[in-house]
């Protein structure tokens, strides 16, 4: 049984392709690295600055989000839509998120949740949620208070491939909680035979 259960979880780890390292990226944005603390949107300073007519979906976790920003510290922009790493350049390049994977800032990435497409927001977030006491050298200053001003351009829901894979994360997760229920169970019902072994055998030795 126990075998069983060993090579069904293995099987399972390879059919989900990585969704468990997915899974703990995913805590990034509930739970910061280093800090201790838990993420909530009221650590954030959120201003809707231009809000569309129709916002019949909003940005949730796992949505792919394709951005227009602008980066400010102090209010001296850092970087934005333009900013193509070439200098002159002109065309914008628009920031892609894919949310729920830890690939930027936890404050940005929570920031932008509950978005409607067409919607600018302007996202203040505290140094524990960007770059930290360390921030990155020659580009953002240590312990910096971070602004952002972000046009939600599109939304990419998740893909059916993508479904895919959590349905069959999720299949497995369920099955590892029960097989440990099983496991457990059958460990009691040892330990319980083995009393009554020890039982039968001293009140043979007492007769």
């Amino acid at each position: 049984m126990a075998l069983l259960f060993v090579l069904t979880f293995l099987l399972c780890g390879n059919a989900v392709n990585g969704q468990f390292e997915r899974m703990f990226q995913q805590n990034i944005v509930d739970n910061p690295p280093d800090t201790g603390k838990i993420l909530i949107q009221s650590e954030l300073k959120l201003e809707t600055l231009e809000m569309p007519e129709d916002c019949a979906k909003k940005a949730i976790i796992g949505d792919t989000l394709v951005l227009d920003y602008e980066g400010l510290i102090d209010g001296v922009k850092i970087e934005d839509s333009h900013n193509t790493g070439e200098k002159g350049a002109t065309e914008k390049e628009p920031l892609v998120v894919p949310t729920g994977k830890g690939a930027v800032i936890p404050g940005l990435e929570a920031g932008v949740l509950g978005m409607c497409v067409g919607e600018k927001r302007k996202i203040v977030i505290p140094p524990h949620l960007a770059f930290g006491d360390k921030g990155v050298p020659g580009v953002i200053p240590e312990n910096a208070e971070i602004t952002f001003i972000v046009v939600l351009m599109k939304i990419v829901p998740k893909s059916w491939g993508e479904w895919y894979v959590d349905i069959v994360w999720s299949a497995c997760y369920v099955a590892f909680i029960g097989g440990i229920i099983v496991l457990m169970g059958q460990g009691i019902q040892e330990k319980r035979k083995a009393l009554r072994r020890e039982a039968k055998r001293a009140q043979h030795y007492n007769r």
